[in-house]
């Protein structure tokens, strides 16, 4: 029953034409990809994706080769899925999907847009293989009840990104099928706990689930074959405590999992995105200064309350943390990138805050899981005022969506430190229209930086 359904979606997918795909969906992923390639520009930038590129063996090349976004020069097809991957998960800032309980699109994309600029192929087959590799990877996802302990990344990442790949490279559905199996057997088991204390580990795992998904194509054109149980047994047994194939198949066709994706307005831990919001709302409505507080009461799901207020090891550690989140929220009105550093965490003041925070589980709002995400905040004030807010779906959520101007925002301010406004602006232009272009190349090419052996020219 389990390779039944596999096989099932495999011939779904293989057959799906990009003229099948409704302009809604197209749409929809063309977003996802905007907002992914923005954050892989920002991300390529940091100081273990520079470490990284120095170290990999001829992954720079003189000449053909494809695109690192933000970096500038030609790699090695392979080497730029794992760079890029690796970059697009070093800030916290990638989209994700509730059900899939992760993040798919990171998984994929950087394997996809590989395989795309390598062949010279067209902004449809692109955008085909995103939706395609989306769909597989939210499914098996779906399916399955995965182990306590394992971080999403890098387990059911792999069989959609393989299955992406071999979608933009338009494989039939037995391909697919063994694909699929092949990459199954490199779903590898990252633990969780390293991205709550900000072990750096955690943003390698997307970059080796794309560098998995293109060596399943790759092993499969030599010949390498795995048996057909591959995926149900690693899914049913290994990393996961149940799989249901009929589950893995069911509502083919109905709706495209990539459209129910969240996108995030801050560079953190989607769970505590929530009582950010609910905070914010707090603080536009009724300003107060850090010596005003008294104490913060954070009640929400299960999963965004694990944390407590002890000092987080690192930025990296800080996403995660609720409690200095909230604390920088206060001390500085918002959350972004610049505040995101090791200094933020030597501040008396942020520390002082933390220590206010009180976490509570809330079985009421666990029940509304995944549909929605809620929290609530209560601010106690010296004066003894109460200051409360509730957020039942925080902004990037399907049910509240980010606009499209925002989005756009948050693209230029990722990118243009990087690329610099003019080339930012640029790509943007010719990206609105890529599923018109029949070789995504020169548009993908604009997202290396002008100059520093970069040879294309804005015109």
């Amino acid at each position: 029953m389990t390779t039944d359904g596999l096989l099932q979606v495999c011939r779904f997918l293989s057959g799906l034409s990009f003229s099948a795909i409704s302009g809604r969906v197209i749409h929809h992923a063309k977003l996802v990809l905007l907002d992914t390639l923005g954050v892989i520009v920002s991300g390529s930038e940091t100081r273990a994706v520079g470490a990284l590129v120095d170290r990999l063996p001829g992954c720079r090349l003189n000449r053909g080769g494809v695109t690192c976004p933000g970096r500038p020069n030609s790699f090695n097809p392979i080497w730029a899925a794992l760079i890029n991957g690796i970059a697009g998960s070093s800030l916290e800032f990638e989209e994700g999907h509730s059900r899939a309980m992760g993040h798919p699109a990171i998984q994929i994309v950087p394997a996809v847009l590989s395989q795309a600029e390598a062949h010279g192929l067209s902004g449809k087959d692109l955008l085909r293989g995103l939706v395609c590799g989306y769909e597989m990877a939210a499914r098996v996802s779906r399916a399955s009840s995965m182990r306590k302990g394992l971080h999403p990344t890098g387990t059911w990442g792999t069989v959609g990104s393989a299955v992406g790949v071999g979608c933009v490279r338009r494989r039939q559905a037995d391909a697919l099928h063994q694909i699929a199996n092949i990459a199954a057997s490199y779903a590898f088991s990252p633990y969780v706990k390293n991205s709550f204390v900000g072990k750096t580990v955690a943003s390698t795992f997307a970059g080796t689930a794309n560098l998995a998904g293109i060596l399943a194509n790759l092993y499969y054109d030599s010949g390498v074959r795995a048996d057909e149980e591959s995926l149900a047994m690693t899914f049913s047994r290994f990393l996961s405590e149940g799989f249901d194939g009929e589950r893995l198949a069911a509502g083919l066709g109905e709706r495209f999992a990539i459209t129910e994706n969240y996108f995030k307005p801050y560079p953190t831990c989607r769970f505590n995105h929530s009582a950010l919001d609910a905070l914010q709302v707090i603080l536009r409505e009724t300003p107060v200064t850090h010596e005003e507080v008294t104490g913060i009461s954070v009640v929400s799901f299960r999963a965004a309350v694990h944390g407590d207020s002890s000092l987080p090891s690192n930025a990296e550690a800080m996403r995660f943390s609720t409690p200095y989140l909230m604390a920088v929220m206060i001390r500085y009105g918002r959350i972004d990138l610049e505040l995101m550093n090791d200094k933020i965490l030597k501040d008396p003041v942020i520390k002082s805050l933390a220590e206010r925070v009180e976490m509570v589980f809330s079985p009421e709002y666990e029940r509304l899981r995944p549909e929605r995400n809620p929290a609530r905040v209560i601010l106690r004030l010296r004066d003894g005022r109460e200051l409360t807010s509730e957020v039942m779906n925080c902004l990037g959520d399907p049910l509240n969506a980010m606009p499209e101007p925002s989005m756009l925002v948050k693209f230029f301010s990722l990118t243009d430190p990087v690329l610099g406004e003019k080339r930012s602006k640029a790509f943007v232009r010719r990206f609105g229209n890529i599923e018109s272009e029949k070789n995504i190349r020169s548009t993908i090419r604009l997202l290396r930086p002008a100059g520093k052996g970069n040879r294309d020219d804005l015109g």
